[in-house]
């Protein structure tokens, strides 16, 4: 299968990221009007440290956002893709079975019952019987 273009998982990557950034430059939005109502002389300084620092400390949640959006969703997504890949080359052995009770999960198992009713109407044709 030719990959097309980039993933879903790296566009919700960065907005995610991009979200943790606006979120940290608000922090330090913040913490520089705080700390200059206060009379602070290194406010801009200080609100720019807790820029960096707040955008640093964003990237761990999003790399494990990422990480479960991958395997909760993006890897069920392949499988599904795998499978119509296969049935659409005319494989219908390939099963496509994918744990859990969400949407993804569902759209598999229709998936499979189209997969099986397929097979059983091909079956049924090469032996003459519709």
């Amino acid at each position: 299968m030719e990959k097309k273009g980039s993933s879903v998982l790296n566009k919700i990557s960065l907005i995610v990221l991009g979200g943790a950034i606006v979120g940290a430059i608000f922090v330090g939005i913040f913490v520089y009007f705080l700390l200059s109502s206060a009379g602070d002389q290194d406010a801009l300084s200080k609100a720019l440290m807790s820029i960096i620092i707040m955008s640093i400390a964003f990237l761990l949640p999003v790399y494990m956002i990422r990480v479960l959006i991958d395997k909760f969703i993006v890897q069920k997504i392949k499988k599904v893709e795998e499978a119509l890949h296969e049935v659409s080359l005319g494989n219908l052995d390939h099963e496509v079975k994918i744990e859990g009770d969400d949407e993804l999960a569902e759209l598999a198992e229709a998936f499979e019952r189209m997969r099986i009713s397929l097979k059983t109407i091909m079956e049924k044709l090469e032996k003459g019987e519709l």
